[in-house]
């Protein structure tokens, strides 16, 4: 490689480069602290810096120099796959939990085929299991239904009245 054709401070930047490079593949071959075994990461040059793969757990971070060119720092990269079985797994999980109350109330609707205890009060939709009230069921809310409207038109009655006084004083 020729450098005397590049500019001295472009020189130095590439000199400074290969060494934090050199420095780097030497950090990652050595055992660190005893944790790390020799070649557990491999390292290759990407745009702008290295893709540093981890062959125990297979993360993947990019490693880039910081402004000063002497220190690095290493991001670690999204794991699409993982993300998405995390998501199909919260997914399926929701699933189920939606599938279990489903049943639930439809056997507390019966919908599920159980007849209703008091079967011979209620009448049975066709093709369901809803239950829709009896006639005497039906008898009861229109008796009560008569006889709001009686107490509520004579409260009126009374009211106009009273309204019908006060206008002649």
């Amino acid at each position: 490689m020729v450098l005397h054709h590049v500019r001295p401070a472009a020189r130095l930047r590439l000199m400074a480069a290969l060494v934090a490079a050199a420095g780097l593949q030497i950090a990652t071959a050595m055992p660190s602290r005893g944790q790390d075994k020799p070649g557990r990461y491999l390292m290759n040059p990407v745009e702008g810096g290295f893709a540093r793969l981890d062959t125990e757990t297979g993360a993947m971070s990019i490693c880039k120099p910081q402004l000063n060119a002497s220190t690095w720092a290493c991001t670690a990269t999204v794991d699409e796959t993982s993300t998405q079985e995390t998501r199909v797994r919260k997914l399926e999980g929701e699933n189920r939990d939606l599938r279990a109350e489903v049943k639930r109330m439809e056997d507390l609707l019966g919908l599920n085929g159980e007849k209703p205890k008091n079967e011979e009060k209620r009448a049975e939709r066709p093709g369901g299991g809803l239950n829709l009230p009896s006639e005497q069921d039906v008898d009861k809310a229109l008796s009560y239904m008569e006889r709001m409207v009686k107490k509520f038109h004579d409260a009126m009655k009374r009211l106009e009245g009273r309204t019908l006084e006060k206008s002649d004083i």
